[in-house]
């Protein structure tokens, strides 16, 4: 399970806009509590894809940003729990290169669909622990 505030998911479909019509990331830091993944901050990051055209459909975030975030997290007792991406004008289902890129078991991988610059719809997956493949994780609204 998944808990984010509005305020957050806001910031990661402004994010998504803001990209489109390429594919926005960041990263998801929290907390883990009784098996859920609880968001307490966004990074929306730079998608460093090196070819251009593809941003369309890949992303890629560079390993400085992931190592300021992570130990920016550390310091106030948080990790990174997850990744997000925007599917520009796709559906936000997690796609063979999401699972050709994903590593850690235990993050949640939010995926949200741009349309036409408004966001849609939004997802998020549970990398299961063989990695062969994703589940669909609950998303639940924190207060």
């Amino acid at each position: 399970m998944l808990k984010i505030t509005e305020t957050l998911l806001a910031e990661i479909k402004a994010h998504g806009v803001t990209s489109y019509p390429y594919e926005g990331c960041g990263l998801l830091v929290g907390l883990v509590e009784d098996g859920a993944n609880v968001v307490t901050a966004v990074h929306p990051l730079p998608n460093i894809w090196p070819v251009e055209e593809e941003k369309r459909i890949r992303f890629r975030i560079a390993e400085d940003d992931w190592r300021d975030v992570e130990l920016a997290a550390m310091t106030d007792d948080r990790d990174v729990i997850g990744v997000f991406h925007s599917h520009p004008d796709n559906p936000p289902i997690a796609s063979p290169r999401d699972l050709a890129w994903a590593a850690w078991p235990g993050y949640s991988y939010l995926i949200i669909e741009i349309n036409n610059r408004e966001p849609a719809s939004i997802l998020s997956w549970q990398l299961l622990a063989d990695r062969s493949g994703f589940v669909a994780e609950k998303i639940v609204e924190k207060k």
